[in-house]
């Protein structure tokens, strides 16, 4: 017996008025993956939907289930984009059309418009369909870009790379605020002296930065290690918090310079003339504004070798730390042996 075939109850339309109801009760039900294949056009209701589910999601991710999506990314449907990534596999196709989702391998879920705007879902279980579509699924995600690699052709843009030069510190700070708010995935920043951080924590830079981190952005940030330091983003940052890290480094830098990277596609670097001041505009000089793939690498690789260091300095001390933890002590060598017997020995031990 073909038990593909398909069935009367394998099919379900499901009208108007109950299809946000329909497809969150799919996202509650879920127990161990869902692929969603969703076009730009619709796709602020997949958001609509997952946000309305988001401690399902959550929980989902973190008992390790597979969360995959492709959609179209643009630059205009990026903030979408960004939410979907906070939990979600994301990965970009061109001219991408239809929308559907299937739930842990075994429910299809499509959605359908009409040309007068009416909607229905059409809820498909049968196995053969089911496979087919599963397969349509991996087929295109194997062959689409992942989102970061997509988003940074966005954010390096089709046109010209381009290098500015910015003389007004209150412009800066404008940008630099435009720039935290864009990131999409990740925010690095170097602090080159102490008091760029307090400088920083002055503007509200912290302040925005931690707001960011709270929407799935992750940053990291370097600077001089100093115990004030410390406190402050303990303070400011909260850290530790999930997407924040913050490490130290054990050695001035040569420059004093203030480097901003945006998911590793733009950078800002800004020249402190004096850092003793305590507000931005007295302690900036020239700042340079680039998307230039040079420059960003150039940026990127550094900022990646000192956040090494940084890790390997912070190794070795908790490994010194712990020889300390032992040096008063008088530990004596021991030695333990033991004889081992064959199962032999132990027959002719009790016959005798």
């Amino acid at each position: 017996m073909d038990t593909s075939a398909a069935k009367p109850e394998d099919v379900q339309i499901v009208a108007n008025q109950d299809i946000f109801k329909a497809m969150s009760k799919v996202i509650s039900n879920l127990q161990k993956s869902i692929d969603c294949y969703f076009d730009a056009r619709n796709l602020p209701l997949l958001i609509k939907i997952l946000s309305a589910n988001h401690l399902k999601i959550r929980a989902l991710k973190t008992e390790g289930a597979r969360l995959r999506c492709i959609t179209e990314i643009s630059r205009e449907n990026l903030p979408d984009c960004k939410e979907v990534m906070n939990d979600f596999e994301l990965f970009h196709t061109s001219c991408l059309t239809g929308s559907f989702m299937i739930a842990d391998e075994h429910e299809y879920v499509g959605y359908l418009t009409s040309a007068r705007g009416e909607e229905k879902l059409l809820r498909i279980v049968n196995p053969s369909f089911v496979d087919a579509q599963r397969f349509l699924v991996n087929t295109m995600i194997d062959k689409a870009l992942p989102a970061r690699q997509r988003i940074m052709e966005i954010g390096r843009g089709t046109g010209e790379e381009f290098i500015e030069t910015i003389r007004d510190p209150l412009r800066v700070k404008s940008l630099i605020s435009d720039l935290v708010r864009s990131a999409v995935y990740e925010i690095a920043i170097l602090f080159s002296t102490k008091n760029s951080l307090l400088i920083a924590e002055h503007g509200g830079l912290l302040e925005e930065i931690g707001q960011v981190s709270a929407h799935g952005i992750r940053v990291r940030i370097l600077v001089m290690h100093d115990e004030t330091m410390k406190e402050i983003s303990n303070s400011k940052l909260k850290v530790p918090r999930q997407n924040i890290q913050v490490n130290y480094l054990q050695q001035l830098l040569p420059t004093r310079i203030t480097t901003l990277i945006i998911d590793q596609v733009i950078t800002l670097t800004l020249e402190v003339n004096d850092d003793t001041k305590e507000t931005f505009q007295e302690a900036v000089g020239l700042s340079t504004y680039s998307n230039s793939e040079s420059t960003v690498f150039s940026n990127v690789s550094m900022f990646e070798s000192l956040w090494i260091q940084s890790e390997l300095d912070k190794q070795n001390k908790a490994r010194q730390a712990y020889f300390q933890l032992f040096k008063g002590f008088r530990l004596k060598d021991e030695i333990y042996s033991r004889r081992w017997s064959s199962s032999r020995e132990k027959e002719e031990k009790t016959k005798q």
